[in-house]
Formats: C-alpha cells, structure tokens, sequence
C-alpha cells in the first residue's frame, strides 16, 4: 500500500521513535530473543526455558503454553501484548514473575481495535482484582459428553495407544504391486478389544457413575434418551476406528505422491529439470510419510500433532481443549522447527476455509506460502467428487440434497441449490520468494463467505429449544437455541472477484491443483467431454469449477425479531449484543461469533450467534433458558454504547471521551471495519432500553426418544401388537428415527398403516407383516396377528385371511401412492438391517454396530 503526500509535505515524525533509535537503540545492541509456542519442537522448548531461567537468554515470548506449570524464579517482569480473557488468565499469566517475593513489574497493552481490550481497558480493576469465575463449560453439550464417554470405553477396553499411530493402524502392505495400496486396518489386538463385551458393560457402569449426577441436566436436552449412553458404548469402537479416516487419507496420498516420483525419477527420458522437480516432490512425500508415522525428533512428546491420544482429541473424538477440534491441515514444505524439511499447521475449520483459501498466502517462520492444491477425496470414476446442498435464501438455514425438500423447513419459504461443492480436507502449499505488493494485497483482501446452519435433529425432534423475550409491552423476538448444530461455512469466490464471474474456483481435477484463469482457459472441461490434446500430442489438465466448504458442530443461538429492522440498525444491535454477551457473561472476542442472517437485501430480523469453544462455554444456552440473561446482557450493552441506565448520553462532545456514532470504545473493531460506516450506537438506543426489560419464555422441549416410545404404544388409536413394539424396540436400539405416529388413518388414501414418518418434502407409511400372512392389512383396521377361528380347518381359514389382506393392501397401497406418500413393507421373514439400510432416507444412519 503506497501513501502519496502534497509537495512538499512528507510524513509526520513521531519523536518517541526517533529518539528510541537514536539514544536507545545502541543499549539494546546484543539482545536477542526467542518464541515459547506448541510449534516449537519440545526438546528446544526445553532448552530456551533452561537458558531463560539462567539468563542466558534474556526475553522470551510465549504464547499460553507458558500460563501454567512453569515456575521462574527470578523472573520480575511480564508483560502481555493484548488483555487475557478472564482474570483467571491474567492471575496465571501475571503470576509468573515475583515468584520469590521481590518486587515486580506486570505490563499490559490494550488493543484500539480490540472491542474486548477496550472494555477491560476502561475496567481494569475487572481484571486485574476481579473475581476468578468457575470455567465456563456447556456441561450438557452431546459432543462433549460422548468424547468423555469413550474416554472411559478406551481405559475400560485397556487400549495402549501408543506414540505413533501406525503403533494402532497396520501400514504394511504387499510388494511387488504397481502402487502400494495398504489396507491400513487396525492391528488384530486392537481390532479384537473394539468388542469385547465385557469391556463395553464396565464402560457403561463406569459411565453412569461419572455422569450420574449430570443426568438430570441432560434430561433436559433434545438429544437425550435413557438408552443413550448403552447405545454410544456400544458404537465406540466403530467410531474409534472411523476417526483415523483423515490419517489414513494423508497416509495414501503421501505413499502414493511418493511412488509416483519415484518413476519419475528413475524415467531417464524426463528432461533434467522434471526429473529434479521429481526428487524434490519425492522428499517433500518422505517429510510427509515421517511426519505422520511421528519419525521425527520430538515425535515421543505427547505434544506432536500425530501422537494417537492428541490426533484423536483434535478429531473429537476424544476430549481436548488445547488445539482446533477437527482441523485443516495445510503442509509447509520447508523447515520450521529446526528439524525435517516440512511441517502440518493445523488451524479451526473456519479460520481454514479462508487462510487456507484457493492462492491463499500462509505466513510462518518468516516465509511466505501459496496454498497450492488440495487433498482430492477418492472417486472410482476419476472425476472430482462433489456434492450439492440446499440452503434458505431467506433465513439461511441449511438441507442436505437428499432430503428431498423443496421449501425451509425453518421459515417455509423456497430452497435454492448449490452445485459442485467440495468439502476442504489438506491443503498443499509452495513457498512464494517473491511476490508483488499489489499481488499480495489483493490475495489477502480475503473471499465471499456464505453460513448456513442446521439443528441437530434427533429423530422426528427439531433439535432445537425456544423461547420467547417479552416485556409487559408485547413480545420481541423468538430464541432458538441448539446444542452441536451443524454449521457450514461457504467459499464462493474472491471479494474482488469480476462482477460477472461464477461462483467456485478452477481445480485441476488430476492433481488437485487451483488454476488461474489462463490456466483454465488452456484446459477442458469435465469428465464427460473427450480429452483435447496440443499441438505436440501433450493432453491438455481436466478442470472443474468447484466451490470448497467445510462444516463443523458448534452450539448456536438464532434471534428472531417480531418486527424487521433496516440492515445498519439491525447490524449495530447485532454487534451491541454481541459486546454485552461478551462482557456479562466473560467470554474473550474469539469465543462468540455473530452475522446477521438472511435475506441479503431489506430489512433483518434474524442473527446467528455462534460458540467457538469446543463444547460451548454455556452462555448461548442460559441466554434462551433464563429469564433474565438476556436483559443482563443488554443492560452490559447499554453501558458499552456510552448509555446511563435510563439511556442518558454519556458521550457527548462536551465529555471527556466523546463519541458520535460509534467509537472503538463502544462497537467499532477491526474485525467489523466493513460496517464502520452503518454502525450507529444511537439508533438502537431504546432497543436496549427495552431489551433491559424483557423476560425469556421457554417455549417446552423436544419430546425425548423414550417419551416418543411410549406414546407410540400407548397413544395409538388401536393397541399395538407385540410384533409392532419389536419393531419400535429395534428402531430405537439401533439409533433410527422412530415414526410420528401409530395406526394413524390417513383419510385422503382411507388406509391405517402401522406407523407414519413426516418428514422435509416426504411422507411415509409403513406396514409391519404378522406371521399369519405374507402381507399385512392397510384398511378398516390390521389384520396382525389374528388367530384363526374356531370352526373350519385353521390352514384354510389362514389362506383366506392372507388372500384377503393382500388385495386390500394392493388396493390402500395404490391409494396412498396416489395421495402423495411413500409406502415401505416389512415383511414376514424379511431383513430388518437390510431394510432399513436400502431406506435410510426414511430411517436414517442408525448408530454404527
């Protein structure tokens, strides 16, 4: 970025740094300093705490890995570039130095365009005297509570894991063939302990003694049912096996890149130059193949990215706080920690999909890097396998494509979809030497993101709780809270994209490689057109346009307004909640998110506000389930927006601190710079003033699975036979979603089938055979299980019955057909597994087994 001045003018001096490089630059002459983070290789972590302690080395800078456990003696002063997040950390983080008793000396630097800096900056007696809160964790959040439960099935299972994962997964694999293709299973020892019996009973046992006293909480919950925790114990070793997916890709990408360049390198009819690209895209798959087998120096600390216990953390699948849960990996070719000559950052799914981004820059140890290509999903066909989804123009709320819905099932409104979706797993970078500053402003200008969000259904339930704000005046908007709801964020293209350029990317559908428009432009099209070859026979790269996404679970909260506001004022009540959320209830900037949801044009009424943190820190919840959190929130607001209690302007020209429409003491960051000029605190003045006022109206809860079960039975307009509970019984002890109702006459089709699922865009009736029959009775009632009468031979009467039902089964099956409705047929003798696998649209995925 160039700034031009008039002539003669040049920039404005700043004495503190002229004198700070003429009179104080020479006493620093010598001084050297050091990095304390996770992404330095232990061992040397080690030894700059060693040297920092004897003052060999004299300055250290630490992320948070130096907050706890480390005891400096001698150490008398810290200080922090940036305000910690509650004042537990700033007790940790201050109390590091003065640990003898002699006097010491805590800086603290607040941030101008840190709303959460700012806030402590101007209450700093909150911080540095305030009280230590209880952590914040959303103790009753499902994802949390089953990475605990199968914490406890793996020390019941007595698994030893470890330091490498291939310790766990066997990489071997048989010479000889054109490409090593390992299995990459589980060695048979750990294979055998997934199901052992006797260790998923300990499990269970063990399960609800930990979590006894929290089963209460969790009745309260949408996801919880009293056979959950038998059905989570019982799927854990499925699931265990399942989170080594994303290695065993990295694995057979890097094996086979290997053996690829390995031709290539020993094909003498390659010029030089490829054959030397070949050796260096060879040891970059070896750096990769080590890294991931953890042969590498440090690789015995529990601290390395692929030691099974934090590769599984990181997956989710067991509990961990201290790196992203199921991240993006991006691989650094060259050396970063001292050691090797490649590395894996891994950063949030949502910081990834744009850090990570198509040409994105990627800064570390003091390079740069391209985000080059990506890790290609495996397709049979050849072609790049993408998917496509439904999302709400007018809410933004999420369907998948196979839910066969054509209208929101949030606001009801029309669906539009999204083709040539591509989910980001790794990404591939090469280091840039050189780039031009216009080159690099404009690859950091960032991308177009798109949210979308889906509660996390539970059988028929929405997933969701809510409630309602009121005041004495009337009610104010509807909250909709959820607990690991889905969330997918969207990459459609560059913010300075062309104004008539579609949305996605050009990939290269061979290796993964993003392509520039030049490039595209040379290549053709998808897998169904013939391969078009240049002048010199050479075939041209297939290319396809495609559109990354990537989606995690997080806990959400959507705020519905009664009455719609114009988008600036709706944007700045947005960032005022989101301010007084932050500092009622102590969570740091990164913790809560918030966006305004759809329709992008004219006015708004809904805002997505969204836990960061692994497990929620429960705020979003206590803001839908207690009266008042809400209006404690909003009287924060208020304050923040330079508003006394009854809405007295506190920032006036005349006061000390002034501020017209916004400032970066109330609702201005950096973060929020694109709004700058709509923001205006006055505007939403007596929208807190009324928010002060307001009382949340929960609105009841999902019905639970076992509450569904016994209404099935007992709310059914005829009894239910014992073959129809068995099927519930089934159902339900495999995870299915069990049905809306029992014996229901559907009058339009004058048929009774056994049970009915209403599901997005299909209806369904299902029918349960008997075992007098081979197909069950759909009219005037059922014909289950009937004995046969007294007089006439048993036999013949049992044919006419079976001759009877099936013609009126023929007849109400055409009938419901007509009326719109999907019929499946559990038949005497048939599969109930494979019926319900060939209907999972209906059924759903079940628990694994």
């Amino acid at each position: 970025m160039t700034r031009t001045y008039a002539s003669g003018d040049g920039p404005r001096v700043n004495p503190f740094f002229r004198a700070l490089y003429r009179d104080t630059a020479s006493a620093l002459s010598g001084l050297f300093a050091r990095e304390h983070t996770a992404q330095v290789d232990p061992p040397e972590r080690e030894r700059r705490e060693e040297d920092f302690s004897e003052a060999r080395l004299k300055l250290l800078y630490c992320s948070p890995t130096m907050e706890l456990g480390v005891d400096i003696s001698s150490l008398n002063a810290v200080m922090m570039r940036n305000v910690p997040p509650t004042p537990a950390n700033y007790a940790q983080r201050s109390g590091r130095a003065g640990r003898s008793g002699q006097p010491a000396l805590v800086t603290t630097y607040c941030a101008t365009g840190n709303s959460h800096d700012q806030y402590y900056f101007r209450n700093s007696r909150l911080m540095v005297a305030g009280s230590v809160a209880p952590p914040r964790l959303d103790l009753a959040n499902e994802d949390l509570v089953a990475s605990h439960l199968q914490a406890i099935w793996l020390a019941e299972a007595g698994l030893k894991l470890g330091r490498s994962i291939p310790e766990v997964i066997d990489i071997g694999y048989a010479e000889g063939s054109d490409r090593p293709e390992p299995a990459l299973e589980l060695h048979d020892h750990i294979a055998a302990a997934l199901h052992d019996a006797h260790a998923q009973t300990r499990a269970m046992e063990a399960a609800h003694q930990v979590l006894g006293e929290l089963l209460p909480a969790f009745a309260e919950t949408t996801w919880w049912d009293d056979s959950w925790i038998e059905q989570r114990v019982r799927s854990a070793g499925t699931e265990f096996d399942k989170a080594f997916d994303r290695w065993r890709d990295l694995f057979r990408a890097a094996l086979d890149d290997q053996c690829i360049q390995n031709k290539r390198v020993l094909d003498h009819q390659l010029s030089e130059r490829d054959r030397s690209f070949a050796v260096a895209r060879r040891k970059e798959a070896e750096t990769q193949l080590n890294l991931l087998k953890n042969e590498v120096p440090g690789s015995r600390s529990v601290l390395s990215d692929f030691n099974p216990y934090r590769y599984l953390a990181s997956e989710g699948w067991l509990p961990g706080y201290s790196f992203p849960r199921l991240p993006i990996a991006a691989y650094i070719p060259t050396a970063g920690r001292g050691f090797g000559e490649g590395d894996y950052l891994q950063r949030p799914r949502f910081v990834a999909i744009s850090e990570f981004g198509p040409g994105a820059l990627v800064y570390h140890e003091g390079s740069r890097y391209l985000v080059a290509r990506v890790q290609l999903p495996p397709s049979s066909s050849g072609s790049i396998v993408t998917s496509e989804a439904r999302r709400c123009e007018h809410c933004g709320y999420h369907h998948k494509a196979d839910d066969g819905a054509d209208r929101c099932e949030m606001c009801g409104e029309p669906l539009t979809t999204t083709h040539g979706l591509l989910q980001l797993h790794t990404v591939f970078t090469q280091r840039r030497e050189r780039i031009s500053s216009d080159e690099e402003e404009r690859r950091r200008a960032g991308f177009r993101l798109v949210t979308s969000y889906q509660f996390s259904k539970k059988s028929l339930r929405s997933g969701r709780r809510d409630a309602v704000l009121a005041d004495p005046t009337g009610p104010f908007a509807t909250l909709s809270y959820g607990d690991s709801a889905t969330i997918r964020v969207t990459n459609l293209g560059r913010v300075r994209a062309k104004a008539d350029e579609p949305d996605g990317f050009w990939l290269d559908a061979g290796d993964g490689r993003w392509m520039t428009e030049r490039d595209a432009a040379e290549a053709y099209g998808d897998s169904s057109e013939m391969p078009l070859v240049d002048a010199d026979g050479n075939e041209k790269r297939q290319k396809a346009r495609v559109i990354p996404y990537v989606e995690d679970r997080r806990n959400i909260l959507v705020v519905t307004l009664d009455t719609p506001l114009d988008e600036p004022v709706a944007r700045s009540l947005m960032y005022a909640l989101e301010r007084g959320i932050e500092a009622a209830f102590e969570l740091e900037d990164s913790e809560l998110t918030s966006e305004l949801l759809p329709p992008d044009d004219g006015p708004r009424k809904r805002f997505l506000f969204t836990e960061a943190a692994e497990g929620g820190a429960g705020v979003l919840r206590r803001l839908q389930s207690e009266p008042g959190a809400v209006a404690r929130a909003a009287r924060t607001a208020l304050g923040i927006c330079h508003f006394g209690a009854h809405g007295e302007d506190l920032a006036t020209a005349d006061t000390e601190r002034p501020c017209a429409r916004g400032c970066y003491d109330c609702l201005l960051t950096f973060s929020n710079q694109p709004s700058h000029a709509t923001i205006d605190r006055h505007s939403i003045r007596d929208l807190l003033l009324r928010l002060t006022t307001v009382e949340a109206r929960t609105a009841g809860r999902d019905e639970s699975r076992s509450e569904q079960m016994q209404r099935l039975v007992g709310e059914a307009d005829e009894p239910v036979s014992g073959r129809e509970r068995d099927f519930l019984g089934f159902l339900k002890e495999r995870g299915l979603r069990l049905p809306e109702a029992a014996r229901l006459l559907i009058a339009e089709a004058r048929a009774r089938p056994d049970y009915v699922f209403r599901l997005p865009g299909v209806k369904v009736a299902v029918f349960i055979d008997g075992s007098a029959h081979d197909r069950p009775a759909a009219a005037g009632g059922s014909g289950h299980d009937r004995p046969a009468a007294a007089d006439g031979s048993a036999q013949e009467q049992s044919a006419a019955a079976a001759a009877a039902a099936a013609e009126r089964d023929d007849d109400a099956e055409e009938r419901l057909y007509a009326a719109g409705w999907e019929v499946v047929r559990f038949r005497h003798g048939d599969d109930w597994d494979e019926t319900v696998a060939r209907h999972a649209r209906y059924f759903g995925p079940g628990d694994a087994r």
